[in-house]
């Protein structure tokens, strides 16, 4: 269910390199350490929960109650890694066929759409809120929707996995990340852990998206993270990030069950394709990822989806399809009900006085990067009817809950003092030429 080990697009001149993931570190980087072969056997126990969930939530379950007379909460596994059931005469129901039916017609609307609107980029940049169906509708396949016999053992969890995917993402809201943005949101820091715990989703499932970030700068240290942003990201063969499928409880709280990294890469014929792979949250490259977008969702503003125009008489067909694929609507996402991260830079506080520290060699001769955070307690002015602020913000007479509030705000990554060089170490990697881009 992996895909094989990168290989880094961009070679290095001098200095360090960037980890290239091998087998065991490519696990490590969704499930965390710890995670190497043969300790895999938990995590189904995780993707089951869900995909118990999933079941329900698609309809599925009470198709089988409906047509079957089956219960799916008395089904005999505990865990509910049910992919076929045993039902009256000794009829053999494949469940996996039947939740993916529900979401059969989306799916085939969704992929008819992208033939009309357009290709994805070959380099996987440059998305616009149009581009979720193709990356949703290609996540399955024709053979996804037919009946399995199961007979070659191998084949059952990758089945499992597609199923559960595919079917959470029809589920799932979903919304897309500015391309100026992808790099930041996939790279932000560490949250700290009232941040984390405040996290309250805003949909049982949301799918988000974005431009394609190579998967070494969600792994990378703040070094090498330097480094990438200097020599600028490419996409090849290695594979990359575009976004991720989060689940939250009933009251909003973030599903820490596992999460879903939506990862592409060139298989070997170089064709292009696109995978959720299960990630688990924590302080790795891929929980740190996924704490991310959960952070986006919980304390970011979305623009709603906009309003299409009248479909018409023959909402589904190719020349109504056209129209709406033409329209800013359509290219806006409102096709596919996309939000869209409406991003504003956080209000520029006063600097902070800070004492020279003792033993200082000076004053600062190289510039840095700082990664893209969430900063806690941020003061927002509030403002009256007319969107003049009621009083001061950070002066004297300032007061809490009158003048401002405070709030989480996104910071992007940024040059620490951009007048001054950066280190003479700093590592730089060579950018391959055009036509090597994959395509």
């Amino acid at each position: 269910m992996a895909f094989a080990q990168p290989t880094a697009s961009a070679t290095r001149e001098s200095g360090h390199t960037v980890t290239a993931l091998t087998p065991n570190a490519w696990k490590e980087f969704l499930l965390g350490p710890g995670s190497g072969p043969g300790n895999s056997g938990f995590w189904d126990e995780q993707l089951a929960v869900l995909w118990k969930r999933v079941v329900a939530e698609c309809g599925a379950a009470q198709r089988l109650a409906d047509e079957h007379d089956i219960d799916w909460e008395l089904a005999p596994h505990e865990s509910k890694a049910v992919l076929a059931l045993c039902g009256p005469d000794d009829v053999v129901i494949d469940v996996a066929a039947a939740a993916l039916a529900t979401q059969r017609e989306p799916w085939e609307l969704e992929r008819r759409f992208a033939q009309v609107h357009r290709r994805l980029p070959s380099g996987l940049s440059g998305l616009v809120p149009a581009d979720v169906g193709a990356l949703r509708s290609g996540l399955l396949d024709e053979q996804d929707f037919r009946t399995s016999s199961y007979a070659v053992q191998q084949d059952r969890a990758l089945r499992w996995l597609r199923a559960l995917t595919g079917i959470a993402t029809y589920l799932a809201a979903a919304h897309m990340v500015p391309a100026p943005l992808a790099l930041d949101v996939v790279t932000t820091a560490r949250l700290d852990e009232p941040t984390r715990d405040a996290l309250r989703l805003p949909a049982p499932w949301s799918l988000i998206t974005h431009d394609a970030v190579p998967l070494r700068a969600a792994q990378a240290d703040d070094d090498e993270l330097t480094a990438l942003v200097e020599a600028g990201a490419c996409v090849g063969p290695e594979p990359v990030i575009l976004g991720g499928l989060l689940a939250s409880h009933p009251d909003g709280q973030l599903d820490t069950t596992s999460g879903f990294l939506l990862i592409s890469c060139l298989d070997a014929t170089g064709k292009r394709s696109q995978v959720l792979q299960p990630a688990a949250y924590g302080d790795h490259g891929g929980g740190r990822v996924l704490y991310g977008y959960a952070a986006q969702l919980a304390f970011a503003r979305w623009t709603a989806p906009p309003a299409l125009p009248d479909p018409g008489p023959r909402p589904t067909s190719r020349s109504t399809l056209g129209r709406i694929a033409a329209s800013e609507a359509g290219r806006a996402g409102g096709f596919h009900g996309v939000h869209v991260l409406d991003f504003t830079p956080p209000p520029e506080g006063p600097p902070e006085q800070r004492a020279a520290p003792t033993g200082s060699r000076g004053p600062l001769l190289l510039g840095t990067w700082r990664r893209a955070h969430w900063k806690p307690g941020v003061r927002i002015g509030i403002r009256d009817s007319n969107g003049r602020l009621v009083g001061p913000v950070y002066k004297e007479d300032a007061v809490e809950g009158l003048t401002f509030t405070r709030e989480r705000r996104f910071f992007p990554r940024a040059r620490v003092r951009p007048d001054l060089p950066l280190a003479p170490t700093t590592p730089v990697y060579r950018i391959p030429s055009p036509g090597a881009e994959s395509r």
